[in-house]
């Protein structure tokens, strides 16, 4: 950001009052937190879910901010006197959203936007590889600043002088998508899966597609949208793309050929390779490959960037070979829908190897957690999982329920509410040659078994 905003520049852009600014200073860079600011950044109050930004004004003076954006009313009293460059405003969160959007202009190159109920962390992951290998200084979204908060700070820290953005939207509410994606401004989109993930706030699944579909309202007509051609309410997202004018092109699973530790398949007529097992990882390359493909990467780049990428995702499927069994960790996330992809996988990937299931509770499904936890276990079954542990409440007795409904051994499903004792029960039914499924929602904190063993 370094001179390309003076404070009368930011004055205008903000709508804001401004208070003792020097109009022709620079604005050496950002921030939104008092205990990594840089002297000479301009302080941004932002107000989250836990804190508020206006409560550490002084701390941010005294590391030598530049000023500050806040809202006039929230400015703590014994500071409200004092003489310092302020810009005043009424929602200093949509005031960074402004600046973040301003940036966004200036930048030439192409933009790549991922959102979905499930595999957008990890399709982000793919295409950041992928570009990556096209063109070093590739800008992406960093661990989960994917909000209305994290989106704004990917942005300006992302490089103008890349050739690529690879942006990764989320939402747990309507219209947070949508909002984004004004923003992000994408010059063509991902949408990964619809499932039952937030449905505390969206209700149905129907609410995740309408919410999803908030991507096509930042995206210019004629531009390129990539989904699977089983997404749930794939009618309702091409009547929404129609009205944007925007052109889907939907893709069909790849069966890969495993040879060696890597997976052979076919795409655009040609041969490809990836270290990628999982084939539902391999789905969300094939929609990576369709978006590059679709916005002029030439297939030989495509074949070479594929065959070299190393994809290591923790707690998204990631495979751990132990002394003689597997650890799946798929501890990131966990709603019903990414659940059933990952037992799905599990059931191709392992047809013949004893498979256990030790997992916490899925949250966010509001009134259908019950219904969402009971369909779990019994796909449990259905996908040859021999052994459940669960670790949590009342939540788990719903997925024994499914399990018992579906025909399951009574004695091979526990809850547990001490993660101790489960590991203690967990050593004692281990077999060599078990495949070990970890799952659960962040709320689980199903890490920590991953911790113990490894």
């Amino acid at each position: 950001m370094k001179r390309l905003y003076t404070f009368g520049r930011m004055k205008q852009l903000l709508n804001a009052k401004a208070e003792n600014i020097k109009s022709n200073s620079f604005v050496k860079g950002f921030s939104i937190d008092s205990r990594t600011l840089k002297e000479g950044d301009l302080f941004f109050c932002i107000k989250g879910k836990k804190t508020d930004g206006h409560i550490f004004i002084q701390n941010a003076l005294d590391r030598g901010a530049s000023g500050i954006v806040a809202n006039q009313s929230s400015i703590p009293v014994e500071i409200t006197n004092k003489k310092f460059q302020k810009f005043l405003v009424s929602n200093p969160n949509k005031s960074f959203g402004k600046l973040a959007s301003d940036f966004r202009k200036k930048f030439k190159g192409k933009v790549i936007a991922i959102t979905g109920s499930n595999g957008k962390t990890t399709t982000k992951e793919i295409l950041k590889n992928l570009c990556s290998f096209i063109d070093p200084l590739t800008s992406y979204t960093h661990g989960n600043f994917n909000n209305d908060i994290g989106v704004p700070i990917t942005l300006l820290n992302s490089n103008l002088e890349a050739k690529w953005w690879i942006i990764e939207i989320g939402t747990n509410n309507f219209g947070e998508i949508q909002y984004l994606s004004r923003i992000v401004k994408p010059t063509a989109g991902i949408i990964t899966s619809v499932g039952e993930s937030h449905l505390e706030f969206l209700k149905s699944t129907e609410g995740v597609a309408k919410e999803k579909s908030g991507l096509f309202a930042g995206i210019k007509p004629g531009k390129n949208i990539v989904m699977p051609d089983s997404i749930l309410h794939k009618e309702f997202f091409e009547n929404e793309a129609s009205k944007y004018g925007l052109k889907i092109t939907k893709t069909i699973p790849i069966l890969g050929e495993l040879f060696l530790g890597k997976t052979k398949f076919k795409l655009f007529d040609k041969d490809f390779e990836t270290t990628i097992t999982s084939p539902l990882i391999l789905q969300n390359l094939v929609m990576a490959l369709a978006i590059l493909y679709l916005e002029g990467v030439p297939v030989y780049k495509l074949i070479a960037a594929t065959s070299l990428m190393e994809l290591k995702l923790k707690g998204r499927f990631n495979q751990i070979i132990m002394k003689d069994w597997i650890l799946v960790d798929d501890t990131y996330n966990a709603n019903p829908s990414s659940f059933k992809g990952v037992l799905q996988d599990l059931k191709k990937m392992y047809p013949n190897s004893r498979k256990i299931a030790v997992c916490g509770s899925m949250a966010e499904l509001g009134d259908l957690s019950n219904y969402g936890h009971f369909e779990v276990g019994k796909n449990m079954i259905q996908n040859g999982v021999d052994y459940f542990l669960g670790l949590g409440g009342k939540e788990i007795d719903e997925y024994i329920k499914g399990w018992k409904i579906e025909g399951g051994n009574s004695d091979s499903a526990m809850r547990f509410s001490d993660l101790k004792k489960l590991v203690v029960i967990f050593k004692s039914i281990l077999k060599k040659g078990d495949v070990v499924l970890v799952k659960g929602s962040r709320s689980s904190h199903m890490e920590d078994f991953i911790d113990w063993m490894c």
